[in-house]
């Protein structure tokens, strides 16, 4: 059983304000991302932690005994966290607000924050979940210091280095009759209905192009800002639909979705650390650059995803 901390802390928020649009809010995480992971929280304990009803929510029986853990844990965090930060050297005291998107934080979230405690104790990390394309523009609007993106619209203005290629993949419901091999042609996607995340998201933009390139204006059935939403539809059968390995991670290995590697073209994507260059001293120290490698050697070691380190 893995229960992640952020699950702790986004159900302890929710409980506190009542809500889960409010407590989205004050924890500036996407609504969708936050009770996503309350839902898979609950999926994974077998329970239902809270009752949603049209006022709000309200703990069950079992969110409250969860609850009591999730305080003394959380607690425990914080002060582990006061301890050694007066350990820290020159970078103590700096706070970095650091973008990813919905696959990353599902796949490496926790770790990031256990990995920058034990390398850089003297930094307070705040992290923010959201789509590449929201993450570069918090990034202009100065609500971000760093961000993992995949987006490939990035300003100059912004110092930025690769660290990883991933495959995309073509998700689809396993009531559907079993595919013959466990990789799908580009050009065969093509004729089906396909649910997107938008036509901004960078995984909508790279289908679109490719799709072009071969001479095709590719049809985009649903459009849903919704990762949770779109994943529901292929699952019912509505759809299918294209995203990286780590965004439905979890209904792959419980067998709600069926992947298949997309190929001749592949589509693939580029991870890049994104950065202002008026923090060039903080990012391009020794330590912060083995901080974020060891965030892409963790991804590249991932089992299901297919990447190659650049």
């Amino acid at each position: 059983m893995t229960v992640k901390i952020k699950q702790l802390v986004y159900l302890r928020k929710a409980v506190e304000v009542g809500n889960i649009t409010q407590a989205a809010r004050a924890l500036n995480v996407a609504q969708t991302a936050l009770g996503m992971q309350i839902r898979n929280l609950e999926d994974e304990l077998g329970v239902t932690l809270l009752d949603r009803h049209s006022r709000g929510v309200t703990p069950t029986p079992a969110g409250e005994v969860l609850l009591r853990y999730a305080d003394e844990i959380l607690s425990l965090l914080d002060e582990a966290h006061s301890a050694v930060r007066r350990f820290g050297g020159s970078s103590a005291g700096q706070v970095v607000d650091f973008g990813l998107t919905p696959s990353l934080m599902r796949m490496v979230g926790d770790d990031i924050l256990v990995d920058l405690a034990h390398r850089l104790p003297g930094i307070t990390l705040r992290m923010v979940e959201d789509f590449s394309f929201v993450l570069i523009r918090q990034l202009e609007q100065g609500e971000l210091t760093c961000a993992l993106t995949f987006s490939t619209d990035i300003d100059p203005k912004f110092a930025h280095y690769p660290l990883l290629q991933e495959d995309l993949f073509y998700l689809s419901a396993p009531s559907l009759t079993p595919p013959a091999t466990t990789t799908i042609d580009f050009r065969d996607i093509l004729g089906g209905d396909l649910a997107l995340t938008g036509r901004h998201d960078a995984v909508s933009r790279l289908v679109v192009n490719i799709a072009r390139q071969l001479g095709h204006e590719l049809t985009i059935a649903y459009e849903v800002q919704s990762i949770r939403a779109v994943k529901n539809l292929v699952a019912k059968g509505i759809a299918a639909t294209i995203m990286p390995y780590g965004a439905a991670v979890g209904e792959l290995r419980s067998g709600t979705l069926r992947a298949r590697l997309i190929t001749n073209p592949s589509v693939t994507r580029v991870l890049s650390f994104v950065f202002p260059s008026g923090h060039l001293n903080l990012f391009d120290t020794p330590d912060f650059r083995a901080f974020i490698s060891a965030i892409a050697d963790q991804l590249a070691s991932k089992p299901g995803p297919v990447v190659r380190r650049l």
